[in-house]
């Protein structure tokens, strides 16, 4: 291999198995989180309460926490299946 599993080349990989249905959902998942990020920015870069701003930045934080962990369990059951 050409190390194509950097980067994106890792998802194409990991959606390889997915039927369309199931490609679609992941990606509706990842739509979703994207938009909740992008609208806890705006409120992040609209507020101008300090304390208000880093009740949110810590929102938005715990997002990126979640989704990383979401992730991460992901890629754990790609590799159990592999090993059956």
């Amino acid at each position: 291999g050409m190390g194509m599993h950097h980067g994106m080349g890792g998802m194409g990989s990991m959606m390889a198995g997915m039927t369309e249905a199931q490609k679609d959902q992941h990606l509706r998942g990842m739509q979703e989180h994207m938009l909740k990020m992008h609208d806890l920015s705006n409120q992040i870069l609209a507020e101008k309460d300090a304390t208000k701003k880093e009740q949110l930045k810590t929102q938005q934080l715990q997002l990126m926490k979640e989704h990383h962990a979401e992730m991460k369990d992901k890629r754990k059951e790609m590799r159990e299946m592999r090993k059956k």
